[in-house]
């Protein structure tokens, strides 16, 4: 009786993981879609017509809808699928200016933990960014990778485990603002140079310093990417 159960367990957990592991792989590939402007803004996603294209079930699929909502890009009506959401100047304000206090804070209390090894691996991120921000043809989907890797091992050492998650919900909604921001706005030397100074403040054990540099990196993006929604609001009119 015990053997029995014990498989029976063993066999409803594998089928969980498989599933989960199905809806992860559809919510990033249809993230990524809506990140790169492949799938477009008020872009209808059916149930019906999404499980053929992609040749899923409805079920993870649905999964995938509902934490593509929680996140953000999507807003999913009951039996008609998802509309992929709008850029939106509030919505951008607002997840940034919470994530640079958030950020900031976690710089912070990051600089009093970060040990040697984790400093090199920023480092080694940071290294990366550069060779591709010098390259005469960008990959920016690296780059978003690459400073998303940065931010997420830098968040990571803070020791608050709260905190890193509020973090990590706000990154992911700001995926999408954060992709036009890295290829069409930012200052790419810029930003290397702001992650150089963020070392070096974790390095120093300086606290106050870390969190500044990485509020102010948060509220430039900020800034600049209120004034493209803004502006491109305007011409649409």
């Amino acid at each position: 009786m015990n053997t029995v159960h014990t498989m029976r367990t063993s066999r409803i957990n594998l089928d969980r993981a498989e599933i989960q592991s199905l809806r992860e792989k559809l919510v990033t590939t249809i993230r990524d879609a809506i990140i790169e402007g492949k799938i477009k803004p008020n872009e209808r996603l059916t149930e019906e017509n999404v499980s053929m294209m992609l040749g899923v079930s409805r079920t993870p699929l649905r999964e995938a809808f509902l934490q593509l909502e929680s996140e953000g890009f999507v807003k999913v009506t009951p039996r008609r699928g998802a509309v992929v959401a709008e850029l939106s100047e509030k919505d951008a304000g607002e997840i940034y200016l919470i994530k640079s206090v958030l950020e900031g804070l976690a710089a912070g209390l990051a600089a009093s933990r970060a040990q040697q090894p984790v400093i090199d691996k920023l480092a080694a991120l940071n290294d990366q960014m550069r060779a591709h921000v010098s390259a005469k043809k960008k990959d920016m989907r690296m780059l978003l990778d690459l400073n998303s890797r940065f931010h997420s091992l830098l968040n990571g050492i803070c020791g608050n485990e709260k905190l890193y998650q509020l973090i990590d919900i706000l990154r992911k909604q700001s995926l999408r603002y954060n992709f036009i921001y890295v290829t069409g706005l930012s200052n790419l030397e810029r930003s290397v140079h702001d992650h150089d100074d963020i070392i070096a403040a974790l390095k120093r054990q300086d606290a106050q310093a870390a969190e500044t540099i990485v509020k102010a990196h948060s509220n430039t993006a900020r800034q600049a990417l209120c004034e493209f929604i803004h502006q491109r609001m305007l011409e649409s009119k």
